[in-house]
């Protein structure tokens, strides 16, 4: 990889606690666009039908639509109950944003739970060994009320999220 190309790489997949992760290849100040999440639109049915892996890895969208990241980088966006990221969704198309100052090098997380809408049943073990974890994450309005008024007030909760409460 040239300099040029470690200049415009946004972020590096590497080994994290849990799998592969997300890691900053640079530093982002808070509210700075970390990068875009691609992938397909797929209506909550698929993930009914495939399930495991397939579902956890997918975005809320919409009020009944997901994002799939497929093989981008956007699959190795794993959570942790103390999120350094959150996922905003700007001109229909989903962008991961820094929430606090991120180093370089520091694995980029976000909280699921701003992910999952209250209509949404998917559940996962929690091991992401901050202070404050949960042990189980869930749906938003599952979230201690403290915890769900700052996850709002910082721009974490999507629009779509808000809206199944």
């Amino acid at each position: 990889m040239s300099s040029r190309d470690l200049k415009n790489t946004r972020v590096i997949v590497g080994p994290s606690r849990n799998g592969y992760g997300l890691f900053a290849a640079r530093s982002y100040a808070p509210g700075q666009i970390i990068m875009k999440v691609i992938g397909r639109v797929v209506r909550f049915e698929i993930l009914w039908e495939r399930r495991g892996s397939f579902a956890a890895n997918c975005l809320r969208f919409g009020p009944n639509t997901y994002l799939d990241p497929g093989d981008g980088l956007g699959r190795y966006l794993n959570h942790s109950c103390e999120p350094n990221a959150g996922v905003r969704k700007t001109n229909g198309q989903l962008f991961v944003f820094a929430d606090a100052l991120i180093r370089a090098g520091t694995e980029i997380v976000i909280d699921y739970s701003t992910t999952l809408g209250d209509d949404d049943i998917w559940r996962m073990a929690c091991d992401c060994g901050r202070p404050a974890c949960r042990k189980i994450i869930r749906r938003f309005g599952s979230l201690p009320k403290t915890l769900k008024t700052r996850y709002v007030d910082r721009g974490l909760v999507m629009k779509c999220i808000l809206e199944t409460l």
